[in-house]
């Protein structure tokens, strides 16, 4: 799994109100690193078309990993709100140093917005230019299935069977099911069990 982490605060509003320095956040990021899984970035609300801003954040992170024995091969994210915008958020990204974006999907719906669950380097179709940074396809979100405001389907059979369908559809060409869980959505037993049962 990655876990990805917020370390700005373009808006107070929307972005995380901790800091990424505190004892508590680094003996987190210690736990997540033995347990063999990848620490990645959760871009600021306001940083999707702002390069230095997605640097300065990025940076802030890979300092404290440094400090806390973290070491990585690539860095990876995903935008906060899922906020894109072609191709600046990919450049943005790119030349920030991040290895691959993993933000696009749909806020309000279950699917392919990419066309394929593969990975594929990121292209400039205004420029005719291939980048360097790999996008990796979002293909479903919790919130999605789970939440009245979009397909309502809550925890139950149905919700299950609609995230079965997706996984199903990725097997099949050997793809990868890429699934976006707030951490939010763990506090509820309900939650946590239509986690558990989607991963396995």
């Amino acid at each position: 799994s990655a876990f990805y982490f917020i370390c700005g605060r373009t808006n107070p509003n929307k972005d995380a109100d901790y800091e990424i320095e505190n004892s508590v956040m680094r003996s987190l990021l210690r736990r997540i690193h033995k347990r063999g899984h990848e620490i990645g970035l959760h871009p600021s609300y306001n940083t999707f078309r702002d390069e230095a801003a997605i640097r300065s954040e990025l940076d802030r992170l890979k300092c404290v990993c440094v400090e806390e024995g973290i070491e990585q091969v690539q860095w990876g994210g995903r935008m906060h709100y899922l906020r894109y915008n072609h191709p600046s958020t990919m450049h943005a990204c790119c030349n920030a140093g991040l290895s691959y974006d993993a933000t696009l999907g749909y806020a309000d719906r279950i699917g392919f917005r990419c066309g394929t669950c593969f990975d594929y380097n990121g292209f400039d179709s205004v420029k005719n230019k291939m980048l360097s940074i790999r996008l990796r396809p979002l293909i479903m979100m919790e919130s999605t299935v789970i939440e009245s405001a979009y397909l309502g389907l809550g925890v139950g059979a149905d919700a299950l069977n609609t995230a079965l369908s997706l996984i199903i559809s990725c097997k099949k060409v050997s793809g990868n099911f890429n699934l976006l869980w707030h951490n939010s959505s763990l506090v509820l037993n309900s939650y946590r069990s239509m986690y558990l049962k989607t991963l396995s």
